[in-house]
């Protein structure tokens, strides 16, 4: 049963869960409402024949002889009923019927009622004739000087009222199935009114494909379940249709990275072949192709430390480390390259320890120092500096360049991004190092951040968690 509900559509599941628990409701409704008019209606009848019995068993009296005494006055034998009696019937202990008192003549009677059931209490409803309908009450009742007891039995006409009982199980039968019925299928028409917009998610979802990711789910109602899950479900498909883009661009800038020097190697090349050279030549020719070679390797070593950071691929190996000292080593062993170009790399810090990887770490700072080095005039002085903010250590590279204009600062950690294209590839540079520098932070738990130094230059933050 379970598999085959799991089969099912869900609207079909909901009405039907829906028609079973309304079913459950309205049968468990009908029910208490018909013991409930039930009681109501039977209740005055049994009180008035509750009374009766207790008139009886204080004016009653049964002498030796079975001589009955009214309130101290004998009923002979053949004493009629009047008024003064309730209507009550008398059964002996062999279930022999002693006397009768109520108002019907023998021709008015087509059926007497049979003996009582001895010993216990009943209440019960039968017919003497087909217009008349007794309510009756039997207990038993001790007489003195008999073992066992006899039994009194109390009537009185079944009110007409009580009978409308039947018409109600009978309207019950019969409404029940029909309000089940009008349920289900009011449950289907309700749930796949309230499910249709699923079915146009579904419809649109269907038609998102990898060549069109501009397709978004439609939301009929921002508020409801439906609304909130196509909302959610459009985001991923923004940070989707990004990424794919994101894609596209590094494919596209890393063929044009690719394909500069792969030209220049072929155009040397087939210059160098068109006539014969002296040696000399082919050494100019051949140094030339060696050096876009390096530049080649260069840039597909930059491909692979990106994929390989951004991946999270590189094994992290933490150890805490002192890092004022790890820094100030860092900036020692390029301040060589600053020397070459007439800089000086001013460093100021306070003791504080991490817990990061030293290796991934120092790649990090050494791309942020070579770029101040690159960017930076001659006679330039680069600040590196090292402090401790609340459960934070930041160090910053100030350079003394041009700086980023602001249309620039957005995109200045994609990848291939140079604010000055023709520069960065005098340099040597193409565009990746501040995006890995960004992975690999990433990858260590911390941040790379930027903001423009005064008057002129930059200023890269690193920022990781104190041990």
């Amino acid at each position: 049963m379970k598999r085959w509900l799991q089969t099912r559509t869900l609207r079909f599941r909901l009405a039907l869960w829906y028609g079973a628990g309304g079913t459950l409701l309205l049968a468990g409704f009908s029910a208490t409402l018909y013991f409930y008019v039930s009681d109501q209606m039977a209740r005055p009848l049994s009180q008035n024949l509750e009374r009766d019995l207790e008139t009886v068993k204080r004016s009653l009296q049964i002498r030796p002889g079975n001589v009955l005494v009214w309130n101290r006055r004998i009923i002979g034998r053949n004493a009629q009923w009047t008024t003064e009696y309730p209507w009550f019937e008398l059964w002996d202990e062999h279930g022999v019927l002693v006397r009768r008192f109520w108002p019907f003549t023998e021709n008015r009677v087509a059926q007497l009622p049979n003996s009582p059931a001895r010993g216990r209490e009943t209440l019960s409803v039968f017919n003497v004739a087909p217009d008349i309908r007794l309510r009756v009450l039997s207990v038993p009742f001790k007489v003195p000087g008999h073992q066992h007891d006899w039994m009194i039995r109390m009537m009185r006409i079944h009110e007409p009222n009580a009978d409308a009982l039947g018409d109600l199980r009978l309207i019950i039968f019969v409404a029940l199935p029909i309000v089940v019925a009008l349920l289900v299928v009011g449950g289907y028409v309700i749930t796949r009114r309230w499910l249709s917009p699923l079915d146009r998610m579904v419809a649109e979802a269907n038609r998102i494909t990898a060549d069109d990711l501009s397709r978004r789910l439609p939301v009929q109602n921002p508020h409801d379940e439906l609304g909130r899950l196509a909302i959610v479900f459009n985001d991923t498909l923004d940070r989707l249709e990004g990424s794919f883009d994101a894609l596209d661009r590094f494919v596209a800038d890393a063929s044009h990275e690719l394909r500069t020097p792969l030209t220049t190697l072929r155009s040397v090349g087939e210059v160098g072949l068109r006539r014969s050279r002296a040696v000399d030549e082919y050494r100019e020719i051949i140094g030339s192709m060696l050096e876009e070679a390096q530049r080649l390797q260069q840039l597909i070593q930059r491909l692979l430390e990106l994929a390989s950071a951004e991946g999270g691929a590189p094994a992290i190996q933490r150890s805490e480390i002192q890092l004022d000292e790890y820094v100030a080593t860092c900036v020692g062993e390029l301040g060589i390259l600053a020397e070459a170009k007439g800089q000086r790399i001013e460093f100021n810090s306070e003791p504080c320890t991490v817990r990061t990887d030293a290796v991934i770490f120092r790649q990090a700072l050494q791309n942020l120092i070579d770029n101040a080095i690159k960017y930076s005039p001659p006679d330039a002085m680069i600040r590196v500096d090292v402090h401790g903010v609340d459960e934070h250590v930041t160090i910053s590279v100030t350079d003394q360049g041009s700086g980023i204009s602001a249309e620039n600062r957005e995109h200045l950690m994609q990848r291939f991004f140079r604010p000055d294209r023709a520069r960065g590839r005098d340099s040597g540079g193409f565009g990746l190092g501040l995006s890995i520098t960004k992975a690999y932070m990433r990858v260590l738990g911390g941040s790379l951040g930027y903001e423009p130094a005064q008057p002129t230059g930059s200023v890269f933050r690193l920022t990781l968690p104190k041990a």
